[in-house]
């Protein structure tokens, strides 16, 4: 369980974050959503110990927190192979689990179709898709406790994205890890979270359960954001 307790964030005058309470369980499909500005990187970031807060605290409870970030090119190391770059985070397993992890990678690239052969090429020689795909095999290979994903739909095409969705949702299930996910874009989140949090102007705004995003007790803001897409 991840509990944040009464956060506030400053960065120099400007208040980024204020007043979060949030529960969140190990193994929940959670959703955050708002507009640029509204806070919910900065909060992941704190999550993942990135970041402090001003007043408040975050416990993680032990659990093992890993990101996917939406620049991908600045995840990976310009002068490796994408090989060595995925092999990199191998070297902290003993040689049993080793194999799992590479057998996890390996399917992981056949579900989303990548060639075997993009493991020789450096990161510059790739697309902004295919990096992004990599990156993504790099954190799930590994199955943290929680895998926290910003923006990482943000270059890819639609039927790129579906397949992202149907990964997420596969590896939910085999596994029964939980997975906190930012994205502007409620439509999307819409599609597989279990749980969506709103967040406007450094505060959490709205928190329901999926089926409850039509209700007409939502808040207004959710409401507009509903309204653009």
């Amino acid at each position: 369980m991840i509990e944040l307790k009464e956060i506030h964030f400053n960065y120099k005058h400007t208040t980024i974050l204020r007043d979060i309470n949030l529960t969140i369980d190990s193994n929940e499909i959670i959703g955050i959503v708002g507009e640029s500005g509204s806070g919910k990187t900065t909060l992941v970031r704190m999550m993942l110990g990135l970041l402090h807060p001003k007043h408040g605290k975050i416990y993680t409870n032990g659990l093992q927190l890993l990101p996917i970030f939406q620049h991908a090119y600045d995840s990976f190391n310009p002068k490796y192979t994408i090989q060595k770059s995925l092999e990199e985070p191998m070297q902290y397993y003993q040689y049993g689990k080793l194999a799992v992890v590479r057998d996890r990678a390996k399917s992981l690239m056949q579900h989303m179709h990548l060639d075997v052969k993009l493991l020789e090429r450096y990161p510059d020689e790739l697309s902004g898709g295919q990096l992004q795909r990599f990156n993504m095999i790099r954190t799930l290979m590994l199955q943290p406790d929680v895998l926290i994903c910003d923006e990482i739909t943000a270059s890819l095409d639609v039927i790129a994205e579906q397949r992202m969705i149907e990964l997420l949702k596969d590896y939910h299930t085999k596994t029964n890890k939980g997975m906190i996910v930012i994205s502007h874009d409620i439509a999307f989140l819409n599609q597989f979270v279990e749980r969506i949090i709103v967040m406007n102007d450094g505060a959490v705004v709205d928190d329901f359960k999926r089926e409850a995003l039509f209700d007409e007790q939502r808040h207004h803001y959710t409401k507009q954001l509903l309204s653009i897409y």
